[in-house]
């Protein structure tokens, strides 16, 4: 979740994702209580060598020709939504070690209707495996890093950090409710 809610890793972590969806080009979204994530003013619609694109969801405003959200739905539900298509993940926490993610992705015309573009469909997935793969190692290690003798709890940014906070204080408030987020 925390991974999901920031953009401050891509530089480092998704070297192909930043060489056109920057740092700058995102915003945080914060809706306390329910949902926290970030979005890009940049995204970039998958087009073939012929510049064949996929069809977009109907009655989109014009904000979504280039732009995209990533929102983490708590207490496990991580959304991605583009102009063409979007993903759902859903983490199952195994135990403290283990999160096992499952990935749907959908397009907004499906398959059975348009099957000439299954070919941007397969490639879609892939770029999206690649970047979720890339974050495994981050992820990995900040559980690491959290057995660390010295690691103290680290602290928030206030102007990176505000959909991550959100997060940890929703977890906190159903520890002390007495519910298991």
């Amino acid at each position: 979740m925390e991974n999901y809610c920031e953009s401050y890793h891509l530089p480092l972590v998704h070297p192909g994702l930043n060489s056109y969806s920057r740092l700058e080009d995102h915003y945080n979204i914060d809706r306390y209580g329910h949902c926290s994530g970030q979005g890009t003013r940049v995204y970039r619609q998958l087009t073939d060598e012929n510049g064949t694109a996929m069809p977009d969801f109907a009655g989109l405003s014009d904000s979504w020709d280039e732009g995209g959200e990533y929102i983490a739905v708590y207490p496990n539900v991580l959304f991605g939504v583009q102009r063409d298509h979007a993903f759902a993940i859903v983490l199952d926490p195994v135990d403290c070690e283990r999160t096992i993610e499952q990935v749907e992705l959908y397009y907004a015309v499906e398959s059975a209707k348009t099957p000439e573009l299954d070919h941007l469909r397969r490639r879609n997935a892939e770029l999206w495996k690649t970047v979720f793969e890339e974050d495994i190692f981050v992820v990995e290690g900040m559980q690491k890093g959290r057995h660390g003798e010295f690691f103290d709890g680290g602290c928030f940014s206030p102007a990176m950090d505000g959909p991550t906070y959100n997060f940890h204080r929703w977890v906190a408030l159903q520890v002390e409710k007495g519910r298991t987020p």
